[in-house]
């Protein structure tokens, strides 16, 4: 998932079957969710012009979650926003692998009108889990991006626990899910600087679930002279305005904590902890590289070293 790769396991009888499954399920996930190859099911969906599509029951809970966290996130987390993170200039992986969608695929700007939509959504997909066959409709992309590697987390923590393991922490990207017995102390979970080279906000202890994290400083590139991020809000079609450089989030699973960051990231400063506390959830955001805002049970957590101020909610 062109990420580096997390496990941790809990218990006293463990072997290498343990992990070693646990890893051959992320390479299967991969293979059917990624946009960079030309055979996943991602891909094959993406191409197929409206016609239905037989996919791995796994893809089946991925377009699940996929149009849960829509709904979840007031749509602010949009996975059919490929189209116009193409056009914005990221078509290739680290490992050059390159992302094709046919010719004459509607523009996602065309179909956004401010809080609507004239063209299709993840509404219109259709799913059919008994005959694992999916149906997009013409003119919408897909891409697992973020979602695929908290969800892939949570799977592979479940896959882990099956195998005989107390316990299990599995993070791709920087996306974390936890689940079982977990040590002494709970997950410690150290919270970077949006600038990495700045080092840690603070460390909280978490007791299983998912964090996450969205920033605007990570996949950046220049086009037309531009500097362009991967963090697209599907209101206008382009890169984010946010003033926000990142949103960690805590959520009872992986797949959440990384669609409700998203979400959180493109609500900005003056709405990122409103926007937390309605959906009762823990968090920090970063303006720029020096304040930090946190949900009151945040608020205490301090930053290490001292690299930025934080700000507790204002209830």
């Amino acid at each position: 998932m062109a990420s580096e790769f997390q496990l941790v396991l809990v218990g006293e009888l463990l072997d290498s079957a343990s992990w070693q499954s646990t890893v051959d399920l992320l390479d299967h996930l991969e293979a059917r969710w990624s946009r960079f190859l030309p055979d996943s099911d991602i891909s094959r969906l993406n191409l197929a012009a409206g016609q239905p599509v037989q996919v791995d029951s796994a893809t089946i809970t991925l377009l699940t979650a996929m149009t849960d966290a829509w709904h979840a996130t007031e749509r602010r987390f949009d996975p059919s926003t490929l189209q116009a993170l193409l056009e914005a200039g990221y078509r290739s992986s680290i490992d050059d692998r390159v992302t094709i969608l046919p010719s004459g695929v509607v523009r996602l700007t065309e179909q956004h009108d401010g809080h609507g939509s004239d063209g299709p959504t993840i509404d219109h997909i259709e799913i059919d889990p008994d005959t694992c066959t999916v149906r997009l409709p013409v003119g919408l992309s897909i891409d697992a991006g973020g979602i695929g590697k908290g969800l892939a987390a949570d799977l592979a923590v479940a896959n882990a626990l099956r195998c005989g393991a107390e316990g299990a922490l599995v993070g791709i990207g920087g996306d974390l899910s936890m689940g079982g017995r977990p040590p002494d102390g709970g997950w410690m979970v150290a919270i970077e600087h949006p600038e990495h080279e700045r080092g840690i906000l603070g460390s909280v202890a978490v007791p299983g679930g998912g964090v996450a994290t969205s920033s605007t400083r990570s996949r950046r590139w220049q086009r037309f002279g531009i500097e362009r991020h991967h963090v697209i809000d599907p209101w206008t079609g382009a890169p984010s305005t946010t003033d926000l450089s990142s949103v960690t989030v805590v959520a009872r699973s992986g797949w959440l904590a990384e669609v409700h960051a998203t979400a959180a990231i493109l609500a900005g400063s003056s709405e990122v902890i409103e926007y937390l506390d309605r959906h009762e959830l823990s968090g920090l955001a970063m303006i720029g590289n020096d304040r930090v805002l946190a949900t009151d049970d945040l608020a205490e957590l301090r930053p290490e070293p001292a690299s930025a101020s934080m700000t507790g909610a204002a209830r």
